[in-house]
């Protein structure tokens, strides 16, 4: 054997007796230190930490505002809806919420889904083949809470198919104490972002309920031209009236400006273009995924590719509990109105202007207790879709429903119900490649759609739901 070969010898002999010392040394105490300890049973232990705020059951997620929290700034729905289970949110705009964010249920977004405020839904008419929902315009100065329902199961909804989202206002507060509550918010951020809201609330002699906010916020953008100023202003009243009757009258306005965002590109093939590359912004290439509003990219220089637009909602809505049930009368108008500057395959086109217009009527007779076991609402529902510059009504539609929550014991509950729809349709023709169509077509529709809804407690803590129903989604114009 070599002197090499027995040096490595040794030197493995002296590793493993060294190992199995240290391994002896350490088992010592150890052994010594459980054998003197005394095993205390203390039970089980549940560890649950829910979001605050957010109660999740079958029937729907509800969201209340004063309790909710999350990390950074909460400013407008979307900022909200991201923190959800199930809610897929799309922004435009990293800084703030803008015209170009996408919202989804399920994979489902707003054109099969529905948007609410206090019940009503506020969809836009759909110019472009799309219902849109402007959610900058949707700032929570004046939410006391957010409903959201998955799935097309209830009735009570018109055109749900992908879910709801029902936004519930402040409507002031009934009381004699005459100090409103005053709350100013104001925040500053990257790419010169910042935010100003105030708001009050309170009520007069337990006779009139107020709430009334107003808020700014504006960001230079994160891409280039990517600007965007929001200017919103809520008001509402609550009448509270004899034999417990409540009128609140409401209405939200919202005044938008928005910057397209523009190529941004040092090698784009186009010299002009990639001249005036800014390297304070990101690159932003003519192939990258645009807006969901546009389908060519804008180019940077000379004009301004941007977006104005003016939404307001007013609603009236009139509750009276009536024998075991209520009663609700409820009116509703919104009206967007928008300018375009962009960029298209004919050159640029400044100010295009189009607008929309919804408006209609709901009465309802809502959880009618029957029998100690059911849940009755039925309701009949009026709208009018349009867009009045062209075509004041492009839909009338008139649907009556009808839902009831049994109750089979503990464990069971069962929801059938079905909404019945007519609707009266003034659409333009498609006309695909030789210009914006401009003769109209007339159609009416109709049918009965219905759904059904189990639900089983299993435990206190477990409790499982199936649901099948057939939805109607009111066709783009």
């Amino acid at each position: 054997m070599t002197s090499k070969m027995k040096s490595r010898l040794f030197c493995k002999v002296f590793f493993v007796i060294g190992l199995v010392f240290i391994l002896g040394m350490i088992s010592i105490p150890c052994s010594a230190q459980v054998e003197k300890q005394e095993v205390i049973d203390i039970g089980t232990i549940t560890v649950m930490a829910p979001q605050p705020g957010v109660e999740i059951t079958t029937e729907k997620t509800v969201i209340r505002m004063d309790e909710f929290k999350k990390p950074g700034e909460v400013r407008t729905l979307t900022d909200v809806l991201s923190e959800i289970g199930g809610i897929d949110v799309q922004r435009a705009n990293p800084l703030m919420a803008s015209p170009g964010d996408e919202v989804s249920i399920r994979g489902l977004n707003e054109g099969r889904m529905v948007i609410e405020i206090d019940g009503r839904r506020i969809n836009h008419t759909g110019h472009y083949g799309r219902y849109i929902i402007d959610w900058s315009t949707l700032n929570m100065d004046d939410v006391e809470s957010i409903e959201i329902i998955r799935g097309g199961h209830s009735v009570l909804h018109p055109f749900a198919i992908g879910g709801v989202i029902n936004i519930i206002t402040k409507k002031g507060k009934k009381t004699d104490d005459p100090k409103p509550d005053v709350n100013i918010k104001a925040g500053y951020g990257s790419y010169d972002t910042y935010n100003l809201t105030g708001s009050i609330n309170g009520g007069i002699a337990n006779i009139v309920g107020y709430n009334f906010s107003a808020s700014k916020q504006e960001t230079d953008g994160y891409l280039k031209n990517n600007f965007q100023d929001t200017e919103s202003f809520n008001g509402h009243l609550t009448f509270y009236l004899p034999y417990e009757a409540t009128l609140s009258i409401s209405a939200k306005y919202s005044d938008m400006h928005y910057g397209l965002p523009v190529i941004n590109d040092p090698n784009d093939p186009d010299l002009s273009v990639a001249a005036l590359y800014d390297d304070d912004y990101p690159k932003f290439r003519k192939n990258r995924d645009q807006l969901r509003h546009l389908g060519w990219p804008q180019i940077p220089g000379g004009k301004t590719p941007e977006w104005k637009k003016h939404t307001s909602y007013i609603d009236g809505l009139f509750q009276v509990p009536l024998g075991s049930g209520t009663a609700k009368l409820h009116y509703f108008q919104t009206v967007g109105r928008r300018w375009t500057s962009e960029y298209g395959p004919g050159g640029f086109t400044e100010d295009y202007f189009v607008d929309d217009k919804t408006e209609g009527i709901i009465a309802e007779y809502r959880d009618i207790e029957l029998f100690d076991s059911h849940s009755l609402t039925v309701g009949l529902e009026y709208q009018e879709l349009g867009w009045p510059d062209e075509n004041p009504i492009i839909y009338q539609v008139k649907s009556a429903y009808i839902q009831d929550v049994i109750n089979l014991g503990d464990k069971w509950t069962i929801t059938p119900g079905v909404r019945y729809y007519h609707v009266e349709m003034d659409t333009y023709s498609s006309n695909f490649g030789s210009g914006w169509p401009d003769e109209g077509k007339e159609e009416d529709d109709d049918g009965f759609y219905p759904s059904l809804k189990a639900d089983f407690q299993a435990t206190p803590e477990t409790a499982l739901y199936a649901a099948v129903s057939r939805s109607y989604r009111l066709p783009c114009p």
